[in-house]
């Protein structure tokens, strides 16, 4: 393979420039210190399909290395790559085109916010089941990129449960279609799975259809606290064992339990959230608190209605970093653990003892409902080696459970002396053959995904 020859910064300036005109193109810094922030010496900011396919088209055609970019909120997610020459920010690509009231669909551009979404849904008395961290920001693009979700999770699935259709730019600008834009559709493979969870490495989104649901009715929440585990592992085999289904069903460690629930406290929590009428919701929440109370349970909060709920609920999401604020004075390590579901407290509680041990500061929370758990140390830089330390511990922990381990945000300087990954998969190979077949020459995100794809 020859080696790739760069084209200057004038150069691709000028090029883009008469492409797709000089209010849509700037010129940035390339390095600047940003440890959490992706870097190009060019951001471009289309406004239409076409000039996305332009775009790309031009990059495919000089080997030149893009990026695409939604709100900026998960830039310090996946490895640094290869380097990047043009940021490709989809922010000005926003709003719905087509909302189906009756048909329950909805199809917009990917530089959507999700909160600017839900509220135009919400006037219809409908909502998109995803429940990605920092709504007002996290462009629907990049959520569908990176296969983000919440502890919402638990009832209503991930992305792939509800994209239903996309129009999707390929590297070397070519356009294509996945999906349909109805409910119910069993023709040909369901390649909307395919780019779920890329990364950006395989296209650039450029229109995207959900099918969407009523707004539940009614919303109600419970958190209790223990400091015995056995009685929190207790009341976790009661709930899976009942009739109850809860939306939201999260272990939550102390410090970010007194942070969400503005109570300080060294004591594990679960946080237990219900959507149905308001009968049922009361009559799940009583239930519930008549376990606890037979196990000798501490009741920390109980919430009734939508906005208290989703207050709550929006602080546990928004534990996840947001690359887009955070301070290159902190270091910041947020790591996903997948496990069992009856594994989660054991993960906690490696988590949450080695923390102690180092004296980091943590932040754990974990999905009973889901296996996924999500520990984020926050520390002085000083307190690299600590942090490395606590890290190979959790990650050794889980392998030892047969789980997977993926680290989601830290700074690129540190990215690079670790495996952001995890350990090789089966199908790696196979995705390896996928991005060389749609991306040969590596344009797209080069680096970022498993696999150095």
């Amino acid at each position: 393979m020859s080696e790739r020859v760069k084209l200057t910064i004038d150069t691709m300036k000028n090029d883009l420039i008469k492409l797709i005109g000089p209010e849509y193109v700037v010129v940035g810094h390339e390095e600047g210190g940003r440890q959490y922030q992706l870097h190009a010496p060019i951001v471009v900011f289309p406004d239409e399909e076409q000039k996305v396919k332009q775009i790309l088209s031009w990059a495919y055609n000089n080997d030149v290395r893009i990026s695409p970019q939604g709100g900026g909120t998960k830039d310090a997610c996946g490895h640094p790559g290869e380097g990047t020459d043009v940021i490709l920010s989809l922010r000005k690509m926003s709003g719905i085109l087509h909302h189906s009231v009756g048909d329950l669909t909805v199809t917009v551009l990917p530089g959507t916010t999700l909160l600017e979404l839900q509220q135009a849904l919400g006037k219809e008395g409908q909502f998109l089941p995803l429940d990605a961290a920092w709504e007002e920001c996290s462009t629907l693009g990049g959520i569908v990129a990176a296969n983000a979700s919440g502890p919402s999770r638990a009832m209503y699935g991930s992305v792939r449960d509800h994209l239903i259709a996309t129009r999707i730019c390929y590297p070397d600008g070519t356009l294509i279609r996945t999906g349909a834009k109805v409910v119910k559709n069993v023709a040909g493979y369901d390649m909307n799975k395919l780019f779920i969870g890329s990364m950006g490495t395989l296209g650039v989104f450029t229109e995207l259809t959900f099918k969407i649901r009523p707004i539940p009715v009614f919303t109600g929440a419970l958190a209790v606290r223990s400091s015995d585990l056995l009685k929190l592992r207790k009341l976790q085999e009661i709930l899976l064992d009942s009739q109850l289904e809860p939306s939201v069903v999260e272990w939550v460690n102390g410090r970010l339990g007194g942070e969400i629930f503005g109570e300080a406290t060294q004591d594990p929590m679960l946080l237990v959230s219900f959507q149905d009428v308001e009968r049922s919701v009361l009559f799940q929440i009583n239930w519930l608190m008549n376990a606890c109370e037979s196990l000798g349970v501490a009741i920390q909060l109980k919430l009734m209605g939508y906005e208290e709920t989703h207050t709550v609920l929006a602080k546990l999401r928004e534990d996840l970093p947001n690359s887009g604020v955070i301070s290159d004075d902190k270091l910041v390590i947020s790591v996903k653990l997948l496990s069992l579901i009856t594994e989660v407290p054991l993960v906690y509680e490696a988590a949450q003892s080695v923390a102690y041990e180092k004296e980091l500061v943590l932040d754990f929370h974990g999905g009973l409902y889901t296996g996924i758990s999500r520990a984020t140390v926050r520390a002085d830089w000083e307190q690299q080696q600590a942090v490395f330390e606590w890290l190979r511990s959790v990650e050794l922990f889980v392998s030892r459970l047969n789980g997977r381990s993926v680290i989601e945000v830290a700074p690129r300087k540190i990215k690079q002396m670790l495996n952001i990954w995890g350990t090789e998969a089966e199908d790696w190979n196979l995705m390896k053959e996928i991005k060389n077949k749609i991306d040969p020459k590596c344009i797209l995100n080069p680096g970022r995904f498993v696999g150095g794809i």
